[in-house]
Order: structure tokens, then sequence, then C-alpha cells
């Protein structure tokens, strides 16, 4: 999600550069402002039993109403789990844009996870998401370093019986012995078609890529038809320098489908800018959030071991 503001900045630019030259269709606009949310729950590592809530929310003018906010205007947020109020944070600011709203609870697998956000003058946004089961296992991880490239290899089942999408993301980190399993090491971005336009179109065997905190690709889980599925991927990688040997571990996040069709909304060229940051219908771009826009979203989260890089230092 810290890739949000940067989304949301890029597309403000890209209205106002491109004003002159793309007509959009503005009839049918609400009268009223909205909220812009970009929320997950995820459950924290190796610690399954916290929800890690991390969200952005904006307050977006209305096209045709006021394009300001006062001053002392303010949003409260609630966070509901199975119908218990577990978060309230009555003191926002939507004067501008908020940040981050960051803050941990407890949570199992089925769990229902409802947000509300209110404020005077705005329809009450809401959203609902479940808290998936654990991730399957990684099976049969692998990787050879050609060249500069680090070449990855991994397997997993699928449930057939769930409408689940995963989140995989690819970490390297150096050290003198094999990192704490709480360590979260750094992104590995993986090498496809460099020509592709947009970064997050490049993405191989998946189905979308974005950012948040880390790179993330994300697939359905209709491509696996209830097997298991091989993947191949490489990603650029660079050798340790210090006597600090390298060390590998995916990451694996089963998350609700309504999280890839959002990203994948906001990754598509062909999507309604207008649409995307909230001056248009919420319709323009995918939206799981009743009265407002964007995405609120659960994930179970899982890594597989760390494992050591032979890159050919280890004699030197």
């Amino acid at each position: 999600m810290k890739g949000f503001a940067n989304i949301l900045a890029c597309g403000l630019c890209a209205l106002a550069t491109t004003a002159c030259e793309v007509e959009f269709d503005f009839k049918d606009l609400d009268a009223d402002p909205l909220f812009l949310i970009d929320g997950n729950i995820r459950t924290e590592w190796p610690d399954q039993a916290t929800g890690n809530l991390q969200m952005y929310l904006y307050a977006v003018p209305s096209a045709a109403g006021n394009r300001e906010f006062p001053e002392e205007a303010r949003c409260t947020l609630k966070i509901y789990r199975n119908g218990d109020l577990v978060i309230t944070n009555p003191d926002i600011t939507i004067q501008s844009f908020y940040g981050i709203i960051s803050d941990r609870f407890p949570v199992s697998p089925g769990d229902e996870i409802l947000m509300t956000a209110e404020s005077a003058g705005f329809p009450t946004a809401s959203a609902r998401t479940v808290i998936p089961e654990v991730p399957p296992v990684l099976e049969d991880v692998s990787f050879d370093l050609e060249g500069d490239n680090l070449k990855i290899r991994f397997s997993l089942e699928d449930n057939a019986s769930s409408d689940d999408a995963y989140a995989f993301s690819f970490r390297t980190t150096t050290s003198r012995s094999v990192p704490d399993d709480g360590a979260t090491g750094h992104t590995l971005p993986l090498i496809y078609d460099s020509r592709l336009d947009y970064p997050a179109l490049d993405v191989g065997p998946f189905d979308v890529g974005w950012e948040d905190g880390y790179t993330y690709y994300g697939i359905f889980d209709d491509s696996f038809s209830g097997m298991r599925r091989e993947f191949e991927v490489a990603a650029p990688f660079e050798k340790p320098s210090g006597g600090e040997d390298s060390y590998f571990r995916i990451e694996i996040q089963r998350i609700p489908a309504e999280r890839l069709r959002y990203e994948t909304a906001c990754a598509d060229k062909g999507s309604n800018i207008l649409g995307f940051i909230g001056l248009a219908p919420v319709t323009f771009s995918y939206t799981n959030v009743t009265g407002g826009s964007g995405c609120f979203s659960g994930a179970n989260v899982s890594f597989s071991p760390w494992m050591k890089v032979e890159t050919g230092n280890e004699n030197l």
C-alpha cells in the first residue's frame, strides 16, 4: 500500500497533463464527496493469531460540490471483528490525504472483519472481508544462480473447494548466519518483458503485480483447476560482499479474489483514471467498498524457510 500514495499522485498528474487531450464522461456524477480506501488486515508472521491492519484513507471531493474540506472536518473509523468493535479512531483528519492507519488485534481464519468510515457530509463507507485460511505449503522450492539472475522454482496445490487468490513476494537478505524466521528481507523483482510500458503488467505466469511495502505478484486460483501448479521465475541477483552469505525465501499470502480484481483494475492502462481517484462513479474501477471506493481485504501470510544461496563467494 505504500505505492498507493504514489499511484494517486501520478493519477492526479496524469489527469492534469491529459485534460486537453482526453474526453471524460462527467454525466451522472454524485454531488457528494466520498472516501477512497485501500486497506488490508493480514496475519502477522510468525504469530498468525495477530492481525496487522494497514490502511490508507483519502477524502475525495465531489466533482460537482465543494472542492475543499473544513480544517476541523474529521472521520471516525471503526473496525469490527465478528460483530464486536475492536478499533475506534474518531479523530482522522480529512482535510488532506491522511496517510497510513495502523493497528493490531487478534484474528483467526474465518473471522469476518467489517470496516466503516463516517463523517458529516459523506456517505458512510463500509466494507467486509474474511480472514482467509492458512495458505498451502510451498513445495519443491529450489533456485540456481545463472549469471546475474536467480532462477527460482516452486509449486503448490490449491484447494478446489475454495474461491481464493494468492500473492507471492520473493525475498533476499544477507547475514553471517541463517536469519531469524521473523526477518522479512527485501524484494527481488522478477524479470519478464521489459518492452511493456507499464511494469505492473510485466508479471509472467501471474495475473497482476503491485507494491505494498514489498513487490507482490498475484494469481487467481481458477488457473489451478484444484490441482498442483509449478512455477519457474527469474530475478536479478547481486552477490554479497563483506564476508556475508545470501539467503532467499518466498512469502505466500492467501487472499480474497477482490484484492486481485482491485489491483488489476488499478494496473489496467485502459481504466478510466477518474474512476480510480474517485472523481467518477466507483463502477469505473473495481471496488468492494460500499458508499466509497477502493478495496478492503484480508490476508493469511506464510513464508518458506530461509535457504542459503550458493554464490561462489564462499571460498574467497
